[in-house]
């Protein structure tokens, strides 16, 4: 399991929790600077080309359908012909209230990741929501994601 890389809404809202900020002050600044299915930063591409993981006999990677989640995995692990990738529907992080939560429509995540599988998707995004997530719902959602 590898998390994204740092995407657009992030670097003010991290820095500031790094410096103790508190959740409403953070929740402002993700807001402030919050984008549709947020893609990630020159920081976020790096660190995911960086990571240096060794896989061996890998079949199938399997990502949250948001942008920056499946540019992660595709810059950690460059594309083959006979590696399957999957987007999870289950994978995403908490969801709801922020833009950078509500995902694409399935017709144009597949014209920019032509590689990747999105048939178990609807097209549009039918869980994000005006209303954030509970963490339990995140967290059950997770579970559901790792019994696909």
């Amino acid at each position: 399991i590898i998390r994204h890389g740092q995407a657009l809404h992030n670097p003010r809202a991290e820095l500031a929790r790094n410096n103790g900020c508190n959740f409403e002050t953070f929740m402002q600044l993700m807001r402030e600077d919050d984008a549709l299915d947020a893609s990630l930063t020159e920081l976020g591409q790096k660190q995911a080309k960086d990571c240096n993981i060794s896989f061996k006999n890998l079949q199938l990677i399997v990502s949250s359908p948001l942008s920056r989640a499946i540019s992660t995995a595709d810059l950690v692990v460059p594309q083959t012909s006979d590696l399957s990738r999957v987007a999870v529907e289950d994978f995403r992080e908490i969801n709801g209230m922020l833009l950078n939560a509500k995902r694409r429509n399935v017709s144009e995540l597949s014209l920019l990741y032509p590689h990747w599988n999105f048939e178990n998707i609807t097209e549009k995004d039918e869980l994000w929501s005006d209303t954030l997530e509970s963490e339990a719902d995140c967290a059950e959602r997770g579970y559901k994601g790792l019994c696909w």
